[in-house]
């Protein structure tokens, strides 16, 4: 019965999450694996290793080392394809809830283990993770997250020293496979507690006498997690951030975030108990985040305290429903922005791993209820709990087609989410990229309206005014991006930049101060402040910036054509000569051609 369970889970996975195997890459997948050189190819396997989630040019955020070879696998076996992608979804899909099926079944009942593996295989929420490429960082969680539970239940019931060692050697891999894929496999120490709570009480010899024997897995899963910290602080550069700092998040203390996320909780619940208004982006508009306290935080408390006095009060009657509880609290713990802030007040995929927990407490509503001596109860709870399987299903299945292409996903994520500013500003960066300007700007300043404050957007519109010469709309959009994040060297040039082509010299040079007081005087830097110089008539200014870059790099020709273009300017015929000489050599030697000195009347 425990292997019906756990294969009739796990098929129903697979038939659930088949259709999304026609999908592309969508959204993130584009940016993290499409565009991504480094996951195109196994080799150097060192830099794939040392490598952060999200690329460089997106913040370089998060260290998953077995997401990204997992990626760089898949698109050498398929050649880029996505089709293999979404192949390994669908099947990691089956494993994961064949194992949330198994731990039931062994924990508490073969009918637990099936009821919470189908309605785990057919939540809605977790389409999410299954029709996307990137949510593949979630399945390789958790597929790690249960097998290190799994093994560490099998060895709490076994007595052979050799089986509980190898057992104990595979809690230790799967935490260190689990912790590679996404950062939630921290709080295992928790549930591996749990579990062997539940050892305890149904074998008779008390969680304390477990505890004592199983120490040695609790003690090796959190040298693990040490390790990992450790390595993700070298790696990402920080052992617990996790990038920017969602809406109404900044300058938060953990009592701040706890009440700011109190309603948001009930949005959790809402989206595990009735999902089916689903979306792909809950922004400011859609979550609009509180500090105050409210009626909304008051009925959250009130909601979670009783779950909390429930479960305890009931946890030797309802065990299924204790265990569940606490999973859940653990693992959402990582992703509710109080211990941690996140860059989302909330987001579907967060919620996999933590329905684990609300898979069993379910499960193990039903089968208690199954159970019961009224046929006729027996009866309703049967046809109670198909119809929310079936229900579910076809949500699911439904949904998988929303992320077939970009234009099918942010379409229903503007029908899903009107006021999505991430809706907005990815269309019109779509738009711009067919050179469509005019749809481009209209969606972009749309976004900027519903989230003034988000700093790359700010970046990326007042960038694109700039590259085509549109300096004055530019230069509000990156002064507010300065504003908020006065570091961001790549934002503050191009103000400088924008502010010099619009005749303002003094507030351009004040910003590449500050730029050099903060970083030091960069190349980028130099190249700005000459070209401001220049414009403002310091022609001797700037041929000192120039000159300085081709001292730095003199086999640049690219730095000698501006000293060269300086030195015309500043009258200096001779040295404009022989550094344009110089850099129409060091072009050749590259195979590039240079035209002659071209200077406005002077040096010819």
């Amino acid at each position: 019965m425990v292997i019906m369970a756990t294969l009739a889970a796990a098929a129903t996975a697979v038939l659930v999450a088949l259709p999304s195997i026609v999908n592309g890459f969508v959204y993130d997948d584009v940016w993290i694996v499409q565009d991504r050189d480094v996951v195109h190819s196994l080799h150097p396997l060192g830099e794939l290793l040392a490598a952060p989630f999200w690329p460089e040019a997106r913040g370089g955020y998060m260290w998953r080392p077995t997401t990204l070879v997992a990626f760089a696998g898949q698109w050498v076996v398929g050649g880029g394809s996505p089709a293999v992608f979404h192949a390994v979804n669908v099947v990691l899909y089956g494993m994961v809830s064949g194992l949330v099926a198994l731990l039931g079944a062994w924990l508490f009942a073969p009918m637990v283990g099936l009821l919470a593996g189908i309605l785990f295989a057919v939540h809605p929420v977790h389409v999410e993770v299954t029709a996307n490429v990137v949510g593949q960082a979630e399945l390789l969680a958790a597929l790690g997250y249960l097998l290190a539970l799994v093994a560490a239940w099998a060895r709490s019931g076994c007595s052979s020293g050799r089986r509980r060692s190898v057992l104990l050697a595979a809690v230790v891999a799967s935490v260190a496979f689990g912790l590679g894929a996404k950062e939630h496999v921290v709080t295992i120490p928790a549930a591996l507690l749990v579990v062997w709570w539940r050892r305890g009480t149904r074998d008779g010899e008390g969680f304390a006498a477990v505890a004592r024997r199983e120490w040695p897995a609790l003690i090796a899963a959190t040298v693990v997690i040490v390790g990992y910290l450790a390595l993700r602080a070298r790696f990402a550069h920080s052992a617990m951030a996790a990038g920017d700092l969602g809406p109404g998040l900044d300058h938060t203390s953990m009592f701040d975030r706890a009440v700011i996320m109190l309603p948001v909780s009930l949005e959790w619940l809402r989206l595990l108990f009735l999902p089916f208004q689903l979306s792909a982006d809950y922004s400011p508009q859609h979550l609009v985040p509180d500090r105050s306290f409210g009626l909304m935080h008051a009925a959250a408390a009130m909601t979670w305290l009783a779950v909390a006095v429930g479960a305890w009060r009931r946890r030797d009657r309802w065990p299924a429903a204790f265990v569940g509880v606490v999973m859940f609290a653990a693992t959402i713990s990582v992703v509710s922005n109080v211990v941690v802030p996140l860059e989302v007040l909330l987001a579907e995929r967060l919620l996999f791993l933590p329905s684990v927990g609300w898979a069993l407490a379910i499960g193990g509503f039903f089968g208690a209820a199954r159970f019961r001596d009224s046929s006729i109860r027996r009866h309703i709870t049967m046809v109670a709990a198909a119809t929310v399987v079936l229900a579910f299903a076809a949500r699911s299945v439904r949904r998988a087609g929303v992320w077939r292409t970009n234009d099918v996903f942010f379409r229903q994520l503007l029908h899903d989410a009107p006021d999505s500013f991430r809706a907005h500003w990815a269309i019109g960066g779509m738009a711009f990229e067919r050179g469509d300007s005019t749809i481009g700007e209209r969606e972009m300043l749309t976004a900027v309206r519903l989230y003034p404050n988000n700093v790359e957007l700010l970046r990326e519109l007042g960038m694109l005014y700039a590259s085509t010469d549109r300096y004055r709309p530019a230069i509000p959009l990156l002064e507010r991006a300065v504003a908020i994040d006065s570091t961001a060297v790549s934002t503050a040039l191009s103000l400088a930049l924008a502010l010099g082509r619009t005749e303002r010299y003094p507030d351009a040079l004040v910003v590449l101060d500050a730029m050099t007081r903060l970083h030091g005087e960069t190349d980028a830097t130099l190249v700005v402040r000459g070209d401001v110089l220049s414009r403002s008539g310091d022609a001797a200014g700037a041929l000192a910036q120039f000159e300085e870059l081709t001292r730095r790099a003199p086999d640049s020709w690219r730095y000698r054509i501006l000293a060269a273009q300086a030195s015309a300017r500043a009258g200096r015929c001779d040295v404009a000569r022989a550094q344009a000489d110089t850099a129409r050599q060091l072009a050749l030697t590259t195979g590039q051609s240079l035209p002659t000195l071209d200077d406005p009347g002077l040096c010819r």
